[in-house]
């Protein structure tokens, strides 16, 4: 892992970048909620979210890789952005329930961040050397900055987003969903390393199926909506 040496501190640049992605998410994040939360329900919240985060990320990534799930093997695997999105909101979930939040205004402005936060994050894979891609022409595999490639769709999809969150809030969580799975299942084709699991997929892209699932059945349950009024 590539690091950064700052007088007598050395930093791995991939975690570096990583709490860069959360530190400017949360600006992002304390904007869109100032107007309804008070600060620290802003803050707590933000903070389990990393907590939960981090936890997902550890345990999907082990699990896609087929690996025992030990305290050993959980410190030092890799992380799964699908696997921290999941853990991100179970433990959202559980605290809106505990302080009494709405959990769907929550959750509208944390599917506006997550793909700021993928974004950012892909930079330090870049820098990392890790996540890259590779397609195969004419028998030939050609390596190519897979991470740069992802960085800027997501990024795309957090101005779709942010451009959405005023209007229809509901509008915003489909949008993620849909749009967040669709583009995480297709990459994945396209990555160099993948652990299949079921039909030539790996176990992310089944959980992005899910996502898109969910993104489906909120587009109807919209339209069903708007068609009894």
């Amino acid at each position: 892992m590539n690091s950064i040496d700052f007088y007598y501190f050395t930093f791995s640049t991939y975690i570096l970048i990583i709490g860069i992605a959360f530190i400017i998410s949360f600006v992002v994040f304390y904007m869109l909620t100032q107007k309804c939360y008070n600060k620290i329900d802003i803050i707590y919240v933000y903070v389990v979210n990393i907590l939960g985060f981090a936890i997902g990320a550890k345990l999907l990534s082990l699990l896609s890789n087929n690996i025992e799930i030990t305290i050993y093997n959980f410190i030092n695997s890799g992380y799964s952005f699908i696997g921290g999105i999941i853990g991100s909101l179970l433990i959202i979930s559980l605290y809106c329930k505990r302080y009494k939040l709405e959990f769907k205004n929550i959750l509208c402005n944390f599917t506006v961040i997550y793909p700021l936060i993928y974004s950012i994050s892909k930079i330090g894979c870049f820098l990392n050397n890790c996540c890259y891609g590779i397609i195969n022409i004419n028998h030939i595999n050609y390596i190519f900055p897979l991470q740069l490639l992802d960085s800027i769709i997501m990024f795309g999809l957090f101005l779709i987003l942010i451009r959405q969150f005023d209007r229809q809030n509901e509008l915003v969580i489909v949008l993620f969903f849909s749009m967040f799975g669709s583009i995480k299942f297709i990459e994945n084709f396209f990555r160099y390393s993948r652990n299949i699991m079921k039909l030539n997929l790996t176990l992310e892209q089944i959980v992005c199926t899910i996502f898109i699932v969910i993104g489906l059945i909120k587009i109807t349950s919209i339209c069903i909506k708007k068609s009894k009024k």
